[in-house]
C-alpha cells in the first residue's frame, strides 16, 4: 500500500512539473519570441515553421540566438523582454496574455500543444 501511494504521489509531482515546463515554453514562444508561425511544444522543446526552440534550464536556444531568463527578464544579444504578471514588455514590443491568447505586436493562440502566432504584417 505504501509503495502505491509513493508511486501515485511521484506521478502527480512529475505531471505538475511537466505542465509547468509546457506553460513556461508556451509563455516564451507566445510572449517573448518575436517570430511568427506554428509551433508544436513538448516539454522543453518547441518545433515549428521557424525552426526549433530548446529550453535548458533558464537558457532558450532559438534559431535567432540565445535568450537567458534572469528573474522576470528574458535577455538576448539584441533585446530584453520583462515579464510583469501576464504582460511581456520590451523595447518597441509588448504582449499581454489572457488565458491562452497573447495579443500585442503579434497575436498568438495556444491550443493544447500547438501555438499559432501571426506577427505584424510590417515585420
Amino acid at each position: 500500500m505504501k509503495a502505491i501511494i509513493t508511486i501515485t504521489l511521484t506521478a502527480m509531482l512529475m505531471a505538475s512539473v511537466m505542465a509547468e515546463d509546457e506553460t513556461e515554453m508556451n509563455d516564451f514562444v507566445g510572449g517573448v519570441y518575436d517570430r511568427g508561425g506554428i509551433s508544436a511544444t513538448a516539454g522543453n522543446v518547441a518545433v515549428g515553421t521557424q525552426g526549433a526552440i530548446i529550453r535548458a534550464g533558464d537558457t532558450y536556444l532559438t534559431p535567432t540566438g540565445v535568450y537567458v531568463k534572469a528573474g522576470d527578464s528574458y535577455v538576448s544579444a539584441n533585446r530584453t523582454v520583462v515579464r510583469a504578471v501576464d504582460s511581456f514588455v520590451g523595447y518597441n514590443t509588448s504582449q499581454v496574455k489572457a488565458d491562452n491568447v497573447f495579443v500585442g505586436r503579434s497575436v498568438a493562440i495556444v491550443s493544447g500543444a500547438t501555438i499559432f502566432k501571426q506577427p505584424w504584417a510590417s515585420r
